[in-house]
């Protein structure tokens, strides 16, 4: 089960990704901006050849290979490694479509869409929200695993009854 809801969870970010980078770039030309709601969220289209926030924008090779290998990682291991909840599993997929979708962009146009700008933040894309949300997501489940975890093994790890050795010899 965990295997489909992390391709499925993955192929609709992917979906949704891409489907909005179309639409962006059929109502506007690369550098044009129109407001959405107010002064708050304006669909903007800008090419980024970086990564996150521009960075690295001659690193297109590279992005290409790390994409490439987080995409690998996320598809083979993800699914044994998400068993156990959910919440990773919806994470590891959100994290799966959005890098895939920037992926898919920088091997067809050599750079990645951008078109959602809150004017306070580097203009960025659907495919962006997945990897974050989907990292937030993964740290939010490892960190209740850990919890359960420790309260798992809090609770099991009793004192022993007085009276009884605890294995160091007596007056130890």
């Amino acid at each position: 089960m965990s295997r489909f809801l992390l391709y499925t969870v993955g192929l609709l970010a992917l979906a949704a990704d891409q489907l909005t980078k179309f639409a962006a770039t059929s109502l506007l030309l690369a550098g044009e901006s129109r407001p959405l709601l107010g002064p708050y969220l304006s669909l903007t289209v800008q090419r980024n050849t970086g990564a996150a926030f521009g960075m690295f924008p001659a690193a297109t090779t590279a992005l290409i290979a790390l994409a490439a290998i987080i995409i690998i990682f996320i598809a083979v291991w993800g699914p044994q490694v998400a068993q156990s909840t959910r919440l990773l599993t919806v994470g590891l997929g959100m994290a799966l479509g959005g890098a895939a979708g920037n992926l898919i962009d920088r091997l067809r146009l050599g750079y990645v869409l951008d078109f959602l700008d809150l004017h306070f933040w580097p203009v960025f894309n659907v495919a962006d929200i997945g990897i974050t949300c989907g990292a937030i997501l993964v740290v939010i489940a490892l960190f209740l695993r850990a919890r359960t975890n420790q309260r798992d093994n809090h609770t099991n790890a009793q004192p022993a009854p007085p009276g009884h050795s605890n294995g160091r010899g007596k007056g130890s």
